[in-house]
């Protein structure tokens, strides 16, 4: 009993802690490598910004033609240390801009909101050699005045990034001069402090030759990394990724500009990560050497006042399990022997209890079966009767009663198979012509049935229903019974070999331009959902004429039948009556496949 506790639970602590270590470590890798994207993308937004202001130098021709003339000409030293200055302020972070125009030998600073001049000047020395570069970016190192004398001198501990820009005479390559732009940390630091952990982690901002242009730990700074991982990032030849070295996890990504191919890497310690991991297993061995004492003592106790009464209900058991149900199984013990005793008992009632409720649910499916059977054998005599009155009509030569007697009998037959097959038009057809007929004697010819159908589309296959309440529409609620010339016509024509159209018109009361413009809205509302959303109204035939839900109806059919192959449209016709056009592409569909005949 002591090992079947202990082994399992030391399995799974051991399976968890492995599981949970690794989550923990695939997660800090994708919120890391997200972090980094977001600081990739701000550096190199500044970056960017940084190379354009540069490159307004070109963009300014008066301060392109002012490298022609010497600071003597005041229009050229004016326009050069306004360019100065507007790009000073232009650029965050920036604490001096240096220009040098090399046919001139004269150098101009702009520091401190001051733009101070030098003639007949040489290069400044520390300029680094930017032969067949068109721009540069020094790692960081001490702020220098390029010759020049301040005011306010910066601290020793400035240290500035300079980016270089070669100023060329377009479209030669010949140097006009140089640019340089001075930049405090805060440039990088703004947006890298806020990428890692200070205290526990490390970020490197790593330039294309190695140097590191921010970091951490600022002596760094300026240097070249070398510990192993800087090897593996540049032996991996990908822009951006993850590896463990030396229980560290390592993130990188690139930051490609116009001006930097830069590596941002941050080193994450395994320990940082799992800290939490680690305190949980620590909890989890101290509970576990806890419980295996506590196993040790209750084991003892269990096999003396447990098992003997544990035995005895599993003989019970076994007897319930051979057949006898009414076993008893009451005890007198108030611990929790008498608790699983009385539990079961109360499981063996309840089991009965479902015995019998099962029975009598069989009981009740074999009667609705039977009502089921009723049901369906009412529509069937119905429609027998009406044959044999409509019989009986014409024996009498009531050759009218027959017609009227015929329509009603077919209209039912179409009607009780209620199938969700496809019929042919014509089929269709067939049933508004039995439906127009009775009408027609119910309202005495007060109206005229116009029927123009090309019989090239009688064999396209449509939903069941999806005409005749169109036509039915009309009886109920756009007939003008004052009217002596109300019409309604049914007809059908092809607009190409895989379109046909199919239009009710009628000269009756119309809708409402309210009531109009809500049913187009519902219909486009329609058009916008997902079949999967479509939902066919259960609302009966009354409450669906009354509040066009029929209309709905027949464009959620329409749609889930053709599948967005299909257009329903309706308007009001001047000066009164109502048109509704279906348009149908019927391209592929099968010609008997499936067709409901009857």
């Amino acid at each position: 009993m002591i090992l079947a506790a202990i082994l399992p639970t030391t399995i799974s602590m051991i399976i968890s802690y492995v599981i949970t270590t690794n989550s923990l470590k695939e997660r800090a890798v994708v919120e890391n490598m997200n972090l980094l994207y977001q600081g990739r993308m701000n550096l190199e937004n500044d970056l960017e910004e940084m190379n354009r202001t540069s490159l307004s130098v070109y963009s300014d021709p008066e301060f392109y033609i002012s490298l022609y003339y010497s600071h003597e000409n005041i229009n050229a030293s004016g326009r050069q240390s306004a360019t100065l200055q507007s790009i000073n302020h232009a650029i965050s972070g920036s604490k001096q801009v240096y220009l040098y125009v090399d046919g001139k030998r004269e150098a101009t600073l702009f520091a401190q909101d001051i733009a101070r001049r030098m003639s007949d000047a040489a290069l400044y020395d520390q300029i680094p050699d930017l032969s067949g570069k068109d721009y540069y970016i020094e790692p960081p190192r001490p702020v220098h005045t390029y010759g020049f004398q301040l005011s306010n001198p910066y601290p020793d501990s400035l240290q500035v990034m300079t980016m270089y820009r070669v100023i060329q005479r377009i479209p030669s390559s010949e140097q006009l001069g140089i640019l340089a732009i001075d930049l405090d940390m805060s440039f990088i630091s703004r947006i890298s402090s806020q990428l890692f952990q200070p205290d526990h982690e490390q970020l490197y901002i790593l330039n294309e030759d190695g140097y590191v242009m921010y970091s951490g730990n600022s002596s760094l700074i300026s240097q070249k990394p070398r510990e192993a991982w800087y090897n593996l990032i540049q032996e991996s030849g990908t822009e951006s990724g993850y590896f463990e070295h030396d229980d560290n996890i390592y993130i990188y990504d690139s930051i490609r500009t116009g001006l930097t191919d830069w590596t941002m890497i941050k080193e994450i310690p395994s320990s940082y990560i799992l800290s939490s991991a680690d305190k949980a297993a620590f909890i989890n061995i101290l509970l576990l050497a806890v419980s295996l004492l506590v196993i040790i003592a209750a084991t003892i106790w269990i096999s003396i006042h447990i098992t003997e009464p544990i035995r005895k209900l599993v003989g019970v058991m076994s007897q319930v399990k051979s057949g006898r149900m009414t076993v008893d199984v009451s005890s007198p013990r108030k611990d929790e022997i008498g608790i699983l005793h009385r539990r079961f008992g109360s499981m063996m009632d309840t089991i009965n209890n479902l015995i019998l409720q099962e029975y009598k649910l069989k009981l009740a499916n074999r009667t609705n079966q039977l009502r089921v059977l009723q049901a369906q054998v009412n529509p069937h005599f119905l429609n027998n009767a009406l044959q044999t009155i409509g019989t009986l009509a014409l024996e009498h030569n009531m050759k009218r009663i027959y017609s009227l007697i015929s329509a009603l009998a077919r209209m039912m037959r179409y009607s009780m198979y209620n199938t969700d097959k496809p019929v042919k038009l014509g089929t269709e057809l067939d049933h508004i012509k039995d439906y127009v007929e009775l009408q027609k004697e119910r309202f005495e010819n007060l109206f005229d049935f116009r029927y123009d159908v090309d019989e090239s589309t009688v064999d396209i296959l449509i939903p069941k229903m999806l005409v005749q309440p169109l036509v039915e529409n009309y009886f109920k609620h756009g007939m003008n019974r004052m009217a002596d010339d109300n019409y309604i016509s049914v007809s059908t024509r092809r607009l190409s070999e895989d379109v046909v159209q199919i239009v009710v018109e009628d000269n009756g009361n119309g809708i409402s331009e309210d009531k109009l413009a809500t049913l187009k809205e519902q219909v486009q509302q329609l058009e916008m959902l997902d079949l999967e959303q479509l939902e066919v109204s259960d609302s009966d035939e009354a409450d669906a004429a009354e509040h066009g839900i029929g209309l709905i109806n027949i464009v959620t059919r329409m749609r889930l039948y053709y599948r967005d192959k299909s257009s329903f449209n309706m308007e009001n016709v001047q000066p009164r009556g109502f048109r509704v056009v279906l348009t149908i592409n019927v391209e592929g569909e099968a010609e008997d496949e499936g067709v409901d005949r009857r």
